[in-house]
């Protein structure tokens, strides 16, 4: 519920609007009585619909998009009248598309960019400047766009009140095949930018001349990642790796106060930070597998997990520890928990200091031992051991999955992909579909009605329109060299938080001919940066092999058209 108290008010189409009696017709003590007196033409709200009509403070939920006139009057003499505009609340995703000629020439451009929509049917437009790649026979270009979109999982958004620009901030790979170069970049933008906006702007960079491997493999010696946002908007938190030396940063939105706070990576055996290692990290299947991405535990500080022990660079690393640093120069970070017994895949802090976390852990069971991913609180006991306060899926089988868990505005929900699968995260036999579970335990968890299965891991949920809604990455199968991809081409869809009818806001879709040109376009939403995990295929494999099919067809192009 958004409390509205000026006489012109903007809130996101789902919000309930409370109006403000008081502040909007101060002179109304007594008698009040409110009317809707214009709707957009499609809406059902009448004067009826409001909720204590008769009383200083009312409350109705629009049900269209558009403008809503009221008049409060105390029956007499005063009367006010209070213009609201129900909007649309923009959702962001990040649009790669490939092209090859009509005159069966062996080029291959690909394009990235980030677009904004809204839930609503808003118009989808671009927000920030295309990046283009071609070369010649493609497969280079291929592979590591193909990655390229899907690091959007390590990207954020943060939410503007109704009427203020949002903002996203999401890390891109820019490949120059003629020189064997590759840029990592955080780029910033507001759902109000285009290419020559101010305000879609590169935030912090690194160039590599590490070369670009054939196989599409996304090198982490040189990187930029894992961004977010602080809970005002005004910072960004992100990691970085120059040169194998692993950092924590923070920047203003609009590219001022960088900080560099603190070393990524613990040592070896864990109990300190080591300022000389580079972070434990590798892409596998789109997403990254440590470090995890790190948490704002409040404006003022933030936290990250770093792996260290044997497992460290495991598929399922359970020797971690959990540390929280001031945003200010010379702060010292500390340690806040150290845990053993469960591999986490993403967190979140809770409002008493505890945390939140999907995780794969082993239980005990009649048969025998089980190890599946569920959502998991935790605590930190007086000598910072992890404690389980409650387990919030209980699952019960290793093919059980609850994962890129997201929480509620207010904290006290979380959204989550639920579902089973085994093998390769991105295989076809998986089915995962948003759900949402109380944090306090006080209910089951449960799918959200009409989404139930096609959830795509690693563009995991975001709670948008001030937590009325959800949006969420689908996959969507590509045919012919397309179908190789991980995760398909993706796409992007939104449903109230009660259920209802999915809105397709963007979906991918792949084409193409033995002898004719090939397109496709990739959807890929901004995640929760979570790792895939358990198994995953790397998207170096994936992408290499599509690069190699693509290889191939360019080939029968080229000689069909010699």
């Amino acid at each position: 519920m958004l409390t509205l108290s000026e006489s012109r008010n903007k809130l996101y189409l789902g919000q309930t609007a409370k109006l403000d009696g008081a502040s909007i017709a101060p002179n109304i003590t007594a008698n009040a009585k409110w009317v809707v007196l214009a709707a957009p033409s499609d809406s059902a709200i009448k004067t009826e619909s409001l909720q204590g009509a008769d009383t200083t403070s009312p409350s109705f939920k629009p049900d269209v998009l558009g403008q809503y006139t009221l008049q409060v009057s105390d029956g007499v003499s005063s009367s006010v009248l209070v213009l609201i505009e129900a909007i649309d609340v923009p959702v962001f995703w990040r649009e790669t598309t490939f092209s090859t000629p009509n005159d069966g020439a062996a080029v291959l451009t690909a394009a990235i960019a980030t677009h904004v929509g809204g839930v609503y049917g808003a118009r989808d437009r671009v927000i920030d400047c295309p990046v283009t790649s071609t070369d010649d026979p493609g497969r280079m270009t291929f592979a590591y766009s193909i990655a390229a979109a899907h690091v959007a999982s390590w990207g954020d958004t943060w939410e503007a009140p109704p009427g203020q620009p949002s903002r996203v901030v999401v890390p891109a790979v820019n490949l120059d095949p003629a020189h064997s170069l590759t840029k990592f970049s955080l780029l910033a933008a507001t759902s109000q930018s285009a290419c020559s906006s101010p305000d879609a702007r590169t935030l912090a960079s690194l160039d590599t001349d590490a070369g670009v491997p054939m196989s599409g493999d996304i090198p982490t010696s040189e990187w930029v990642w894992n961004a977010r946002f602080s809970p005002d908007g005004n910072r960004v938190a992100f990691m970085s790796d120059n040169h194998g030396i692993g950092r924590l940063a923070t920047i203003g939105f609009d590219g001022s106060g960088k900080r560099e706070l603190a070393p990524t990576q613990a040592e070896a055996d864990g109990g300190a930070l080591d300022p000389d290692a580079a972070t434990n990290a590798r892409v596998q299947g789109g997403a990254p597998l440590g470090p995890l991405t790190p948490r704002w535990k409040d404006n003022a500080h933030i936290g990250w997990i770093t792996f260290h022990g044997p497992t460290a660079t495991s598929n399922l690393p359970m020797d971690w520890e959990l540390y929280v640093v001031e945003d200010k120069d010379g702060a010292q970070p500390e340690l806040a928990m150290r845990c053993s017994n469960v591999s986490p895949q993403t967190f979140d802090f809770l409002p008493d200091g505890s945390i939140v976390l999907a995780g794969t852990h082993e239980i005990n069971l009649d048969a025998g031992t089980a190890s599946p991913t569920d959502l998991l609180v935790y605590k930190a006991n007086a000598n910072k051991d992890c404690e389980l306060v409650r387990n919030l899926t209980n699952s019960k089988t290793d093919s059980d999955w609850a994962r890129d868990l997201a929480l509620s505005p207010d904290k006290t929900q979380v959204a989550f992909l639920s579902g089973t699968g085994q093998g390769a995260i991105f295989g076809n036999n998986y089915s995962l579909s948003l759900a949402t579970v109380p944090v306090d335990g006080s209910r089951a968890p449960a799918v959200v009605p009409g989404a139930e299965g096609g959830a795509a891991p690693g563009v995991g949920p975001r709670w948008v329109a001030g937590g009325t809604a959800l949006t969420w990455g689908r996959v969507v199968m590509g045919a012919g060299i397309f179908s190789g991809i991980p995760g398909g081409v993706g796409g992007q869809a939104a449903i109230p938080v009660e259920g209802g009818t999915p809105r397709i806001l963007a979906e991918g879709s792949s084409s193409q001919t033995p002898d004719g040109p090939m397109h496709g376009r990739i959807i890929s939403g901004i995640g929760q940066g979570c790792s895939v995990g358990r198994g995953a295929l790397s998207s170096g494999f994936m992408a290499g092999s599509v690069a190699l099919g693509l290889a191939s067809l360019i080939a029968r192009r080229r000689r069909r058209s010699n």
